[in-house]
């Protein structure tokens, strides 16, 4: 059983709430000798509700959900896409259309996410031995049913060592073993339990054809039979695929289904799956029998591989950073504002379909909900220090001395440590921190940036899925966890509430086709975030939404503004503090005034700590953020 680390330095005592390991890293538990030792601590926190919880016929088996109208938990998507029509008047991507838009086919039904799932081929595979007890035995502890095994008195001589596993009385098939161990006998009971549920599933294949079978899985789930000897106990929870998947597992199927649903098999922009990151919000709800179920939600999507490469310019109405992990974080900002409205907005409808709630006291007047956990997916390794670099295991403090840990950036097409960046390039070109500087900053500050730090306090992600099985997991973990090192450090290194929390790594199954189509899409990126009714693509090279030739009113054929830039989010940011009547806000004329705070503080201590310790600097560009939308 996966247990939460014991708090670290990361968890302190002010007032930052100490986000808790999130019950489907529990309950699919996986060996993972390289990923980090969390500062996560445990909090009490209430179950809360998701909208439609009450209507759940499902048991109390995890489901998944990608983004649309037809997933269990689309009632947040429902109510944000009320509201979105007034959010995207504000916003110059949305204001001025006229834009190549890839549409949106109709939400399938619930099965959409097992049948991605069996695109990807995971429910298929039986798990190691090492693993089957763990996740056999965390599958009977969500239901609240107990686990024996016991050893079978009539074994078969030529295997006589035998052992089944039982569930709230339930006899299992028996699994056979040639050795004595007890570990190995439970671990071949495990196994054989766990085929045992899969051919229960797979019963259904002869009613459907082809897909379908995967959708009445999921649709029709198979309860086990109560033991006749045990008649005072509750059934079994219904089982599903998704009991099997692993948390790494059920994120890819959730991404992929979402793309697939975005973007058809015909269209041109098929290709970037490839390069496709996601930001998955998990909901932990009360299942119908009081059994504790994970909802996983497709809420931010973005495809990309690699960053403008022109000339700045200064009306915060270019997408810089067009990396797919980057893209799909700046599309969790838009979702975000979105859910701001929602809550402020909605009425009482909209307070329960919000993922965010009121919150007292003088901090930020908002929060996200309890038992809510955001997952990133990115399918390529990020670039910077975690990208095709193996760093050996160092001495304390001389890893931080390694040029390939330092911060790096991208200018002109070109990937470089920024101390080689000249400064006439850095004043002149658009020039953007690689994506393992980036995840090192977002696991300090949080996912929410400066904007939102007015109304939110800091964003942590819970875990990252890697789908690029050509990585380093140290590697990763280091980029991301130790630069800079705040051990080191004497005293209060940052401003409260900020403080490092650890991600829980994953490598995951990728969403591409094994045979990728040839990427046509190198100089485009998508992006998308619940709410949206289409995909938006953008040109890298101008960091605007692509144009179209004959319909384009922009000179030398520039699209307009995409609804992710600067200046769309400063438009969100004045309508959010306009509803909610705070004048102050209000009063901030530039974009560059509108993140100042405590976000700002933290985040130039952040750089501080960085350039002292070797990594280098990078300034931000004050001239950049000077429009005033």
């Amino acid at each position: 059983m996966a247990s939460p680390a014991a708090p670290g330095p990361g968890a302190d005592d002010s007032g930052r709430r100490r986000p808790r390991l999130a019950a489907s890293l529990q309950i699919n538990p996986r060996p993972s000798p390289w990923r980090p030792s969390g500062s996560l601590g445990q909090d009490p926190w209430e179950p809360a509700v998701a909208a439609g919880a009450e209507n759940d016929k499902g048991g109390g088996q995890p489901q998944a959900s990608a983004a649309g109208d037809g997933g269990p938990a689309a009632g947040a998507g429902a109510g944000a896409g009320e509201l979105g029509a007034a959010g995207a008047r504000e916003d110059p991507g949305a204001r001025l259309g006229r834009s190549p838009r890839v549409s949106v086919p109709p939400a399938g039904p619930a099965g959409d996410v097992p049948a991605a799932a069996g695109q990807l081929g995971l429910q298929l595979r039986d798990p190691p031995r090492g693993q089957a007890v763990a996740m056999l035995a965390q599958y009977a502890a969500s239901l609240g049913v107990s686990l024996m095994f016991r050893e079978d008195q009539t074994a078969d001589p030529c295997f006589p060592f035998s052992m089944c596993a039982e569930l709230d009385g339930l006899l299992c098939p028996t699994g056979n073993a040639s050795s004595k161990p007890e570990a190995r006998q439970q671990a071949v009971a495990a196994v054989s339990t766990l085929h045992y549920i899969r051919s229960q599933l797979g019963s259904l294949e002869g009613q459907r054809t082809g897909g379908q079978a995967l959708v009445s899985m999921a649709t029709h789930p198979i309860s086990l039979p109560e033991s006749s000897e045990t008649p005072s106990k509750p059934p079994l929870a219904p089982l599903s695929v998704e009991n099997i998947l692993t948390h790494e597992q059920r994120c890819a199927a959730v991404v992929s289904a979402g793309f697939d649903r975005l973007v058809d098999k015909t269209s041109p922009y098929r290709a970037c799956k490839g390069t496709v990151a996601a930001v998955i919000l998990e909901r932990e709800v009360p299942g119908a029998k009081g059994h504790a179920k994970e909802i996983y939600e497709l809420v931010a999507l973005g495809t990309g591989s690699s960053s403008c490469a022109g000339w700045l310019e200064f009306s915060g109405r270019q997408l810089h950073d067009c990396h797919g992990l980057v893209v799909a974080r700046r599309a969790l900002l838009r979702f975000l504002f979105r859910q701001l409205l929602l809550v402020t907005q909605g009425g009482a409808k909209g307070k329960e379909r919000s993922v965010l709630a009121p919150q007292p006291g003088p901090g930020p007047p908002f929060a996200l909900k309890p038992r809510i956990f955001l997952h990133l997916y990115v399918s390529n390794t990020p670039t910077g220090a975690a990208h095709d670099i193996y760093l050996p295991p160092s001495t304390e403090g001389s890893l931080l001395h390694s040029p390939p840990s330092r911060l790096q950036a991208h200018v002109r097409g070109e990937l470089k440590p920024v101390c080689y960046v000249a400064p006439s390039l850095r004043d002149t070109h658009v020039g953007c921190l690689s994506t393992s500087d980036k995840l090192a900053r977002w696991a300090v500050l949080g996912l929410g940036g400066g904007l939102l730090a007015h109304f939110l306090p800091p964003l942590y992600a819970t875990s990252l899925v890697l789908a690029d099985p050509c990585h380093d997991p140290p590697t990763l973990s280091r980029a991301i966890h130790t630069r800079p090192s705040l051990d080191r450090v004497l005293g209060p290194c940052l401003p409260p509430p900020y403080a490092r929390t650890t991600l829980h790594l994953f490598a995951g199954p990728p969403v591409a086709p094994l045979d990728p189509i040839p990427n046509t899409c190198h100089s485009l990126s998508l992006n998308w975030s619940l709410g949206d009714t289409d995909v938006e693509v953008v040109d890298v090279a101008t960091g605007r939404v692509k144009a179209e030739p004959s319909v384009s009113i922009f000179s030398a054929g520039l699209g307009p503004p995409s609804r992710l830039c600067k200046a769309a989010f400063l438009r969100a940011f004045r309508q959010v503090a306009g509803v909610l009547g705070k004048s102050r806000l209000l009063a901030l004329k530039t974009y560059e005034a509108a993140k100042a705070g405590p976000y700002q503080d933290a985040r130039r201590q952040l750089s501080l700590l960085l350039d002292q310790q070797g990594l280098g600097a990078w300034s931000s560009k004050p001239l950049v953020g000077k429009f005033r939308g």
